[in-house]
């Protein structure tokens, strides 16, 4: 008995370094990486994101059908007052905190989260690294954390319906440019 518990501790330990190991080498590349974000989302640089251009190179379908979506005109159909609001920024930006343009709506990264690090490909290839490193699938909750009862709106929100306004989870497998 107490052999399997030393092999199973043994081969936690083991998987913890080597998630260890990988998030460190993630964020050497991520930070060597920089100039690749910066030329992707413009001139998003020190931030957490790595904007809705970084991710149009491999999701070229899921950043068209948000390109024409209500959320990526967010921040513009708000009025001067209403745009520096940081009550109103929560939802209509994508970093409330952030005035770059190249951030400007409700873009990929507000619901799946801030992208710098794992927007690397052969980290978005590895579902378990770029959970680790941040990347987040959603759901109603990631939702209804700005479309609540108290959202101003003409009719109530109903998940399953504007979700299909929305979804763009279809494969991209030849989203990729080919190189050479």
């Amino acid at each position: 008995m107490t052999d399997d518990v030393a092999r199973t501790e043994q081969r936690t330990s083991g998987r913890l370094i080597a998630v260890a190991g990988a998030l460190l080498a993630t964020a050497v590349l991520a930070l060597l990486a920089t100039n690749r974000v910066a030329k992707a989302g413009e001139h998003v640089v020190s931030t957490r994101f790595a904007g809705a251009e970084g991710c149009r190179a491999c999701h070229p379908t899921a950043y068209q059908k948000w390109r024409n979506s209500a959320h990526a005109r967010a921040l513009a159909g708000l009025g001067e007052r209403e745009r520096a609001d940081p009550k109103c920024r929560q939802c209509h930006t994508t970093d409330p905190e952030e005035s770059d343009a190249a951030l400007a709506g409700v873009q990929c990264e507000a619901c799946h989260g801030p992208g710098r690090y794992y927007s690397l490909d052969y980290v978005m290839r590895d579902q378990e690294l770029r959970e680790l490193l941040g990347f987040r699938q959603t759901d109603e909750k990631a939702c209804l954390r700005c479309h609540t009862e108290s959202t101003p709106s003409i009719r109530p929100f109903v998940y399953q319906e504007k979700y299909e306004l929305i979804r763009h989870d279809e494969p991209e497998s030849a989203a990729k440019p080919s190189q050479g």
